[in-house]
């Protein structure tokens, strides 16, 4: 019976060891969050590109806030303040200010989000790099 213990031990470490390596081999994606606070990199609106600076935060409570300046070619910079709700869902965030709401698709690649208008032609896009 002192062998068997053993062996039964042997076995049971082999099987632990084979499924924890399991475990470790299905690939993860990486957690995206749009909380914090963003530099505002791009602004694209309707298919034409201005200079934007400025940041946009998004907390933890559901709110956001854009403050900043965009510039199209050839003309002066316009001012940016804008607050309202925001809601993620999945690749979706639907944000909600005065004026309106609309849902933008979200794509993020390292530090940077993009958000594209859902149904604008040529799309309405905004980029954002992750501070911090």
């Amino acid at each position: 019976m002192t062998r068997e213990y053993p062996r039964a031990l042997l076995i049971a470490a082999i099987l632990l060891c084979t499924l924890s390596s399991c475990e470790s081999d299905k690939p993860t994606e990486p957690v995206h969050s749009l909380m914090g606070t963003w530099s505002l990199i791009g602004y694209t609106d309707h298919g034409i590109s201005g200079v934007t600076t400025g940041t946009a935060t998004f907390l933890d409570d559901g709110t956001f806030s854009v403050v900043g300046t965009v510039t199209y070619p050839g003309e002066p910079a316009d001012p940016l303040d804008v607050s309202g709700t925001y809601e993620v869902q999945g690749k979706i965030v639907i944000l909600t200010t005065p004026e309106g709401t609309g849902t933008w698709t979200l794509a993020f690649s390292g530090s940077e989000v993009v958000l594209s208008l859902v149904g604008s032609s040529p799309p309405t896009t905004i980029t954002l790099l992750k501070q911090g």
